[in-house]
């Protein structure tokens, strides 16, 4: 469960937009700085242990926080913030552990998008189906043991 947590925030990072558009005006909507604002859970979890499960991961964890910036050049920088969560009888600590911060290529092709970061010794290349409208970004991934997450970015 430690780890949940790490990986989640690594794939957090090749969430982005999609576009029905295949032309390059698609990809120019992508461009720009990105703040993270949900990370929906596919059911309702009580991490703060307040007695109010919400699916929404921020609500119960606001010190989670992440920002993308996709640039002109087919690059983009993620700083997303590493958590660890420990379970015991159904109560759950949760600590931040500050921001880490990743850099790497990415192509959009149609409502595809490419992500490549150089991890160790080789490159570590990832394709999600994505949703892009002119002010948000969404992706739905899966992470046991809690279902399919999406994420969602405001354009800031």
């Amino acid at each position: 469960m430690k780890r949940f947590l790490s990986i989640f925030c690594i794939a957090i990072l090749f969430a982005a937009c999609s576009s029905d558009d295949d032309s390059p005006a698609a990809t120019n909507r992508l461009e720009g700085s990105w703040t993270l604002t949900q990370a929906n859970l596919a059911v309702p979890v009580d991490f703060d242990n307040d007695g109010t499960p919400d699916r929404n991961f921020k609500n119960e964890v606001p010190c989670f926080e992440s920002d993308i910036v996709f640039r002109a050049d087919n690059t983009f920088t993620q700083n997303i913030t590493t958590v660890d969560i420990q379970e015991a009888n159904g109560d759950f600590t949760v600590v931040c552990n500050g921001t880490v911060t990743t850099n790497g290529t990415y192509e959009l092709n149609g409502d595809q998008l490419t992500t490549t970061v150089q991890t160790g010794t080789s490159p570590e290349v990832t394709t999600v189906t994505i949703d892009l409208s002119e002010t948000t970004l969404k992706t739905t991934v899966d992470f046991d043991p809690y279902g399919n997450v999406e994420l969602v970015y405001q354009r800031d």
